[in-house]
């Protein structure tokens, strides 16, 4: 990964060059690719990929599993989002209800 620096686009914070982990979903399936060479900000987080990292992420996605050679499978829960609210019980904390 090429180890440039620059400001983060959309809060000026410090990007460093890291490995991270990425969800993608493509055609209702979701793969989870490990070690993905990216540029994350420091300050909120937002992940750039130079143009070879996504390309590679994208073909990824659209070969099957046998070619992928699938490492391992985790399960995952899915929820739904409900509406949230404050409510004084909490003070100011959140709270969940549907």
């Amino acid at each position: 990964m090429n180890e440039q620096t620059f400001d983060c686009y959309f809060c000026g914070g410090e990007v460093t060059a890291q490995q991270v982990n990425v969800m993608r979903r493509w055609k209702g399936r979701y793969i989870l690719i490990e070690d993905v060479p990216a540029h994350v900000c420091t300050q909120c987080g937002e992940r750039y990929y130079d143009a070879v990292t996504a390309e590679a992420m994208d073909r990824i996605m659209r070969v099957s599993e046998i070619e992928l050679g699938v490492k391992h499978e985790i399960r995952v829960p899915v929820v739904e989002m409900p509406i949230v609210y404050p409510s004084p019980k909490y003070a100011g904390v959140a709270v969940c209800d549907k």
